[in-house]
């Protein structure tokens, strides 16, 4: 299925999104590889290469459509078409509203809900030619707002209805739109997070959490683009939060208002 296929995926220097890039390459996948760091693109590139795996490195910021429209034309420039595109892209925000400052409201919705939607708008009609997939990453955090992660919250609720919108948009096209929710999954030393004042800081690892690995989690998203299926979990635990809350949101909200003051810590 991925044989040849060209795949962009955007934020894959690190994380889940390079764990994904890996494992297309695997089954031959062609990887176009994202990241707005020019020094991580090329590290992950040369990473690539010794592997003997095809990729094409673009850096830029996907949150800025001119940028965009440019990574669509080089794709198309070198291979001729896009079949997949992955929108990995994101940064993780913690602090209540009451909390944040203008700067982090801003940028979380650059990079999380434009950073989403440019890269589609730009790519729609080459996915229409193939009859592609694009594929929002969204999160256990987008079933509900959580306290202490407003804006993170916000903004993976939001790609997915723009996923929601666009799976009847676009289902005349041939096109597969899905959502993918993954759990609390485990973090590189280099993995940051903005907090309230629009300040950057390492992630610390997470401790007393069950997290989900990367080799999971990017082994689902494969299953996901496989299968065609519009919803994805990558653990029970989201499974069961998403039904738990859509068909007992009264209650699921009241046990949320319980625990609010682990998630806020």
């Amino acid at each position: 299925m991925f044989e040849d296929k060209v795949a962009i995926i955007t934020g894959s220097t690190q994380g889940i999104g390079k764990r994904l890039a890996l494992k297309l390459a695997e089954q031959g996948a062609i990887v176009v590889i994202n990241s707005r760091s020019a020094e991580k693109v090329e590290k992950t590139v040369a990473e690539f290469t010794a592997k003997g795996y095809p990729v094409l490195g673009i850096n830029g910021d996907v949150s800025d459509y001119a940028f965009c429209e440019d990574l669509r034309n080089q794709v198309i420039t070198i291979y001729g078409r896009i079949d997949f595109l992955i929108n990995n892209a994101a940064i993780a925000v913690e602090g209540s509203i009451s909390e944040s400052s203008a700067k982090a409201i801003e940028q979380a919705t650059r990079s999380n809900v434009h950073g989403s939607i440019y890269p589609t708008m730009a790519v729609i009609d080459d996915l229409k030619a193939t009859k592609g997939s694009v594929l929002f990453m969204s999160s256990i955090a987008g079933i509900v707002g959580l306290p202490g992660f407003a804006m993170y919250s916000c903004t993976k609720k939001a790609i997915f209805a723009i996923a929601e919108s666009m799976k009847n948009e676009l289902v005349d096209h041939g096109i597969f739109v899905g959502v993918c929710l993954p759990d609390f999954t485990e973090n590189e030393d280099s993995k940051e997070i903005m907090i309230s004042n629009g300040e950057i800081q390492s992630i610390p690892k997470r401790n007393g959490i069950k997290t989900v690995s990367l080799d999971q989690t990017a082994s689902c998203i494969i299953n996901q683009l496989r299968t065609r299926r519009f919803l994805y979990f990558t653990s029970w635990r989201g499974r069961f939060m998403y039904y738990f809350y859509r068909f007992s949101p009264g209650l699921f909200l009241f046990a949320l208002k319980l625990n609010r003051k682990r998630f806020m810590k």
